[in-house]
């Protein structure tokens, strides 16, 4: 995602069935999202599913275990078909499914006897099959199913990995032209890998990024440290990210696929893990990643005024730190500059206070867990890791028994400008608001929409962004799914 200059426009489109026409006024321009709905989708018995986009249409993938579904839409959601993928392999299980161009990729394994078999097969958009290939076979540990994926932004890279207690098997696959550019059995020594393992980028030109993270506790924090990772072809190289005495709520790691660097950054502090003071930042350009050596992350201390801009007053005496506030993701700037987006998250279990005490069984003592998903806070940062702007987009969202599923955002990407889109409220009739951001940190807050007599609820985590105006959420509510697909 790369910000730069560009104007609002006015969009218009024709009524469709099941189309909802929301006005929105802002600084005396009026924007009109077109929202379309499609029918029910059963999925109680299935085991997962995904949301593709393909040429303007809009492809629903259901994994039934064994058996694989597709239910084909049109651009405005009106269900064409439904198609069933049949692979002839005894137990086939999903690693990937992807779109790139005009074509739906699988990529699946099965046990052929002692081995473990890959295949890739290509799809047009009619789910008519057009080619196949195998990615990789033999006698590996790993089992159908087990082996993680990472695509590029461009989709034209895709890397399967499995990890063990100290190997990190790797192979690259180019997925225009359907063959393994690579594939790589790497050690890598003084870390529980399968533990320890953070987070896996690809960039549009093949490397691979792995980072590794120990001894993040507050008793051992005198020997915290990260180990990066990237495969370039079938060569490998290995930096150590000094952390010492400090802690951090989590990091994210993202490609800089203009500037060819990988960035990694998140809060810390330096008495616990939920309790920050500051923001790091590690850039490298790809080619500097080829000479491994001992890295230092930067450190930068939160200045005086970030609890004025949470709060809104001064608290006297109060230490600048943020409690409970963790790295969602990074966007990179053109500059080389990243945007850091935290979010406060908070999640409680209280115990069924009418729960009798001769009551012992799991399920009457289990109580409610409480889900909270409040606050963005936006550090965008220049190359050199110092604070260009910060933000606080304010939102506050409450959920119970259901894993936050309903709660957070999405995060859509246009050349101008962010969109952060959320659940004003987690409920039946409820109000979906966004925040849009451009690259200076101005930004306004307006109503989507309402799920109000439509029996909604929409999960903004699954969102997939189908093009620089539109998006397609997916609404999740007693087994059944409904698509939305909301235009600008």
């Amino acid at each position: 995602m790369y910000l730069n200059s560009h104007e609002w426009k006015n969009i218009n489109w024709k009524n469709m069935r099941l189309t909802v026409w929301i006005q929105l006024v802002f600084t005396s321009c009026l924007i009109a999202q077109q929202v379309n709905i499609s029918r029910d989708i059963n999925v109680r018995n299935d085991f997962a599913y995904d949301v593709l986009a393909i040429e303007n249409e809009i492809v629903f993938f259901r994994d039934k275990g064994f058996e694989f579904y597709f239910d084909l839409f049109d651009p405005n959601l009106e269900y064409r078909r439904s198609v069933e993928l049949v692979l002839d392999e005894k137990k086939p299980m999903i690693e990937n499914i992807h779109t790139i161009d005009s074509f739906v990729q699988i990529i699946y394994a099965y046990r052929d006897g002692p081995d473990y078999v890959a295949r890739m097969v290509r799809c047009d958009k009619r789910i008519n099959v057009t080619d196949t290939l195998e990615l990789m076979r033999g006698a590996f540990l790993f089992s159908p199913g087990e082996m993680r994926s990472v695509i590029s932004d461009d989709k034209s890279r895709l890397a399967l990995f499995a990890i063990d207690k100290s190997n990190l098997f790797v192979v690259v696959i180019d997925t225009r032209k359907m063959e393994v550019s690579a594939a790589i059995d790497i050690e890598v020594p003084e870390y529980r890998l399968y533990e320890q393992f953070q987070e896996a980028a690809i960039a549009n030109s093949g490397q691979v990024f792995f980072l590794f993270e120990k001894n993040n506790e507050s008793w051992d924090k005198e020997k915290h440290m990260m180990r990066l990772v990237m495969t370039e072809g079938n060569e490998s190289y290995q930096h150590d990210l000094v952390c010492i005495n400090t802690l951090n709520s989590g990091v994210k790691m993202g490609v800089d696929n203009q500037n060819k660097a990988i960035s990694i950054g998140g809060l810390y502090g330096t008495k616990n893990q939920n309790e920050t003071e500051g923001y790091m930042i590690f850039s490298a350009a790809f080619n500097e990643l080829r000479n491994p050596q001992m890295r230092d992350v930067q450190r930068f201390l939160f200045d005086d005024n970030i609890l004025v801009d949470l709060n809104g007053i001064e608290k006297k005496n109060k230490k600048n730190v943020l409690n409970d506030f963790y790295t969602k993701t990074l966007i990179h700037r053109r500059d080389g500059g990243v945007v850091l987006v935290a979010e406060l998250q908070r999640e409680f279990t209280r115990r069924n206070a009418g729960i009798s005490n001769f009551d012992r069984s799991m399920a009457a003592s289990r109580g409610y867990v409480d889900y909270y998903s409040e606050d963005l806070i936006l550090f965008s940062l220049q190359a050199d890791g110092n604070l260009f702007w910060r933000k606080v987009l304010f939102k506050k969202q409450f959920s119970q028994d259901d894993e936050g599923i309903y709660s957070s955002f999405f995060m859509m990407k246009a050349p101008s400008q962010v969109h952060f889109i959320f659940n004003d409220e987690i409920k039946n009739n409820n109000t979906v608001s966004e925040y849009v951001i451009d690259p200076l940190g101005n930004y306004r807050r307006s109503s989507l929409l309402s799920t109000e007599y439509k029996n909604l609820k929409l999960r903004f985590q699954e969102a997939v962004q189908t093009s620089s105006t539109s998006f397609v959420v997916p609404s999740e509510k007693n087994g059944r799914i409904n698509l939305v697909k909301i235009s600008f």
